[in-house]
Formats: structure tokens, C-alpha cells, sequence
């Protein structure tokens, strides 16, 4: 019975991360191809005062990227929160890297010890984020259900996250990182496409955190949050502004 269990454990982690990581690679690139990349822009619209030339587009849309310089036109409150969020987001999926290399860099080390810091101020601009969506009458009503959900499943994985860093709920990190290396082998999904997954860490606030973790990656492609990519091919933004100097050729009428 407990053999069981443990097999259908080993088997529910395994499989699990391997579908959220197929889904989210197929998913990201199919929207990034067929979605953005192959749609014809019939008319040149960048979105003035914009740079009339490439250079000058590449250091604006590093200005939005980097600091969120359209953001900053809006309240202080959403651009620090924005910015805020996303940097500290950004630093915890780097300090999980040490979970996947061996030896560990000197600055993953490093980073790992405020860990905890960067968690909590995350968490925080969720916070912020989300009640604001409530108090902030314009914005509550362009607001749908996946808008409030995400911010939910950000939060569910930060959360545990946070609570896996205290003794009562910690696993066992040698053994978290030794599965990590381990579904990283390219034997391992035929292993478990054969039913012989490699064993998994028995932590249940562990399995919940990297469940949050998967199904957070399987919503990604389908979600708003593919602004992350779609960015850098909206056509308002990434157009140079040289109407006047080159001649647009609508792609529909090329051939």
C-alpha cells in the first residue's frame, strides 16, 4: 500500500513537471510564431513620438523593458508595484537555478541568503496589485476572472514557496536537488513513460508548491501573461518611425 502510494507520487511529481514544461515551450512558441510573428501589419503605426531610427527603437523598448518606462506615466503606486513585482519575480526564478546546476555559483549562493527578503517583498506587490484591481474603480471594471486568478496562483506559489524556507515545512534539499538533476537526465522521461519514475521528495507542501509552479507554466501560453513576449512584436512599439523616408509595402499586397 505505501510502496504504492509512493510510486503514484514519484509518478503524479515526474509527470507533472515534464507536461507543464511541453506545454509551456509548445504553447510560448506556436503564440510567439503563429499569433505575433506571422500576422501581416498592413499599416506602419509606431506609436509617436517614436524614433526614426533602429537604434533609437532598441533603447526605447529597452527603457520599457528595463524600467517600465510607460508605466511611470501612470500612477506612482502601479510603477512601483509593477516594477517592483516583476524584479523581485525575476530574482526568485534565478536563485531556483541552483536547484538545477552543480556546482552552485558563488552569486546563486549569495542570492539564496536574502532569499527570503526578496520572497516577502514580492509578495507584498502582489498584494498591492491585487487590491488595487478592487479600489481602483476604472480598473475593477475592465477586470475578468483571469485577471484576479493569476494574481491568485502568484501569490499560492510565493506563499508556499515562503513557507517551504521555514524548518516546520522544509524538505530535504539535497534530495529536492538530486530529483531536479535527476529529471534533467535524458533518460528520465522514458523512464517514466515506462513507469519508472526516479523518486520523488514526499513533501507535501513541496509537491503543492511545485504543482502551483506547473500549473502557473501550463496557463502561461493561454493567458495575458504573454505580453512577456508579444511585447517585442507589437508593431506600435518596435516600428520605426520613417514614414516620410521609406516607403511601407502592406505585406498583403507584396506578390
Amino acid at each position: 500500500m505505501i510502496n504504492g502510494i509512493k510510486f503514484m507520487i514519484d509518478m503524479y511529481v515526474s509527470g507533472i513537471v515534464y507536461a507543464a514544461c511541453l506545454v509551456f515551450a509548445a504553447g510560448f512558441l506556436c503564440k510567439i510564431y503563429f499569433g505575433y510573428y506571422k500576422t501581416p501589419q498592413p499599416l506602419k503605426i509606431p506609436q509617436t513620438p517614436q524614433p526614426t531610427t533602429l537604434s533609437g527603437v532598441i533603447m526605447r523598448m529597452a527603457g520599457d523593458v528595463l524600467f517600465f518606462r510607460s508605466l511611470a506615466k501612470g500612477t506612482t503606486l502601479l510603477f512601483i508595484a509593477g516594477w517592483v513585482f516583476h524584479f523581485t519575480f525575476l530574482l526568485m526564478i534565478i536563485r531556483h537555478l541552483r536547484y538545477f546546476v552543480h556546482p552552485v555559483p558563488g552569486f546563486l549562493v549569495a542570492l539564496g541568503n536574502g532569499a527570503l527578503a526578496i520572497a516577502s517583498l514580492l509578495m507584498v506587490a502582489l498584494i498591492i496589485l491585487f487590491v488595487r484591481r478592487f479600489m481602483d474603480k476604472k480598473v475593477n471594471y475592465v477586470s475578468s476572472f483571469a485577471d484576479y486568478f493569476v494574481l491568485l496562483l502568484i501569490m499560492g506559489i510565493v506563499q508556499s514557496g515562503i513557507m517551504l524556507h521555514y524548518e516546520r515545512f522544509r524538505p530535504n534539499v539535497v534530495e529536492v536537488k538530486a530529483f531536479m538533476l535527476e529529471l534533467m537526465e535524458l533518460k528520465t522521461p522514458f523512464l517514466v513513460m515506462i513507469m519508472h519514475p526516479h523518486h520523488a521528495p514526499g513533501n507535501p507542501l513541496f509537491i503543492t508548491h511545485l504543482s502551483l509552479v506547473a500549473l502557473l507554466l501550463i496557463y502561461f501560453p493561454f493567458s495575458k501573461l504573454m505580453h512577456a513576449g508579444g511585447y517585442f512584436f507589437s508593431p506600435t512599439r518596435n516600428m520605426i518611425n520613417n514614414a516620410r523616408e521609406v516607403r511601407y509595402i502592406n505585406p498583403w499586397d507584396k506578390g
